[in-house]
């Protein structure tokens, strides 16, 4: 492996060989997510986004449950979002997930104890993200203390410290191993990981780990089965490893060297993978296989990456759990392992797989370019999709505008609507019982039967109103088309005349 010795920096990437979780302290938000129950994804929406595509009633109803603050409103607010379109980031999950949910979703509301066990079990760790694009990472500390329990397990190699029958504090023993008192003269102290970044789109998904015996017996494991996200294998990160050289005032008695380090990390993890190998297939499963080609570093890290690979041979004290009633016990090595499964209770072994293994490349410039080249045309469809998803919050915020100034001006109607008719029944409470008859003409809200009526009282009325029934009669009849002959037709013309006549004798005319 070719690195830059004088300056003690290597220039890497990592490629991810099995599933890994990287605790962060974040779930996903129940608030956050809906699951696309066909598809078989997770779809981490933007709160705003979506709250803006509700309806009124929806985003009320909405508001109430979240404001409640209980545990059955979480169940409340997971059967709300179900069935309901989002657009966001999308997280693979395995196919008992699909079903998990379907029946977390069925406990009935009011059992508060049973929803608080139900909910802790669906509750989804976050992988370490980045606040900026949500996309996950690789933190360097995590890198770090990889490579450094390899380094102590080399430097127990080389000292034997097991040997003496002494029983050294976890502490006391890696300051023995180094030959270091404390942080300022401890040799690590010169050793910087960057975080590693991602390239390009990297696909994570939620899975179960579940706890199973490293020997073949009758009786299950006793973990119960955990849910949480995970980077899936072949995703590539970049950064940075560098051993700085310490200054004569730094008195550090054992400084580390870059390809020491590399070395005593590639020693120790074969090995590691070639024990775990054998256990995984003592049960029947096959173990991935690591290509002859690919000549990298193997390292292991993250959550459930056993036991052993995060101890210091010879020195492994693992507590083991006793039987029910039993006391529980140290041993020298790990009596189960956590493997990744799609299924909470796997009846079929062969898909299982390990955590946390991955790959450590040196970076060259031609696929430093590469990476460059497929990160470049990642951010142009990041930007491409926001603009997207700007474009459609920015249509919906439009589209309720428009739903609002209409519901305004429809409110503004109504409201002058009523004060017409208001100022209409004062006017007409005001009037004489003749002029109500006339406005009723005027209004358009007159009968056929009221219009006989009139027509047979126009005697009856005074000379200036028997003028206005008159003309308002002749109106409404040339109106109703039943003035003239034609309209009316030969049999009732006779009558119709006669009363047009009348009309019009009224009027002068």
């Amino acid at each position: 492996m070719r690195t830059d010795i004088s300056k003690q920096i290597f220039r890497c990437f990592i490629k991810i060989l099995s599933p890994i979780h990287i605790g962060c302290d974040e779930v996903y938000d129940p608030t956050g997510f809906v699951v696309d129950e066909a598809a078989r994804k997770l779809v981490v929406f933007n709160p705003i986004f979506f709250i803006g595509k509700l309806s009124d009633e929806e985003r009320a109803k909405f508001s109430t449950i979240c404001a409640k603050g209980t545990i059955s409103s979480i169940l409340e607010v997971y059967k709300f979002l179900r069935g309901k379109k989002s657009k966001g980031t999308l997280v693979d999950v395995c196919e008992d997930f699909v079903d998990h949910y379907q029946k977390t979703l069925s406990i009935p509301t009011g059992n508060e104890t049973r929803i608080q066990q139900e909910l802790n079990r669906f509750s989804i760790p976050r992988t370490a993200f980045s606040s900026l694009d949500q996309r996950p990472y690789i933190p360097g500390s995590s890198i770090k203390g990889a490579l450094r329990t390899a380094h102590l397990n080399f430097m127990e190699n080389k000292n034997k410290l097991s040997g003496s029958g002494k029983n050294y504090k976890s502490w006391e023993l890696e300051q023995k191993l180094m030959d270091y008192s404390g942080i300022s003269d401890d040799p690590f102290r010169m050793v910087k990981v960057s975080d590693f970044m991602p390239v390009g789109r990297v696909k994570t998904k939620i899975v179960y780990g579940v706890n199973e015996k490293k020997r073949m017996t009758d009786r299950p494991a006793r973990g119960q089965a955990l849910i949480f996200e995970v980077i899936q294998p072949g995703s590539v990160f970049t950064g940075l490893i560098r051993v700085e050289k310490p200054m004569k005032s730094a008195l550090i008695n054992r400084p580390i060297s870059l390809d020491e380090l590399l070395k005593s990390t590639e020693i120790f993890y074969r090995k590691e993978k070639l024990r775990e190998d054998n256990e995984l297939k003592a049960i029947g499963i096959s173990p991935f296989k690591l290509r002859d080609e690919e000549m990298g570093v193997l390292l292991r890290c993250g959550r459930h990456s056993g036991a052993e690979s995060v101890t210091i041979n010879g020195h492994r004290s693992i507590k083991i759990m006793g039987k029910r009633g039993e006391r529980s016990k140290s041993l020298n090595h790990a009596t189960t392992f956590w493997l990744a499964s799609n299924v909470r209770v796997p009846k079929i072994k062969t898909n299982l797989q390990p955590f946390g293994w991955l790959h450590l490349f040196e970076l060259t410039d031609r696929l430093s370019k590469e990476f460059y080249e497929k990160e470049q045309a990642f951010k142009k469809e990041l930007v491409f999709e926001q603009e997207v998803r700007l474009h459609e919050a920015e249509r919906q915020l439009d589209l309720q505008r428009q739903a609002q100034e209409y519901e305004e001006q429809e409110a503004k109607k109504v409201e002058e609507k009523r004060i017409a008719e208001e100022k209409r029944k004062k006017e007409l409470a005001a009037m004489s019982p003749d002029e109500r008859d006339l406005a009723a003409f005027d209004t358009g809200q007159i009968t056929e039967e009221q219009v006989n009526i009139f027509y047979k009282k126009l005697d009856e009325f005074s000379d200036e109103n028997r003028v206005k029934f008159a003309e308002r009669l002749k109106d409404y009849w040339v109106t109703q088309k039943k003035w003239t002959k034609t309209e009316v037709g030969k049999k009732q013309w006779k009558k119709v005349r006669e009363r047009n006549k009348k009309i019009m004798e009224i009027l002068g005319k």
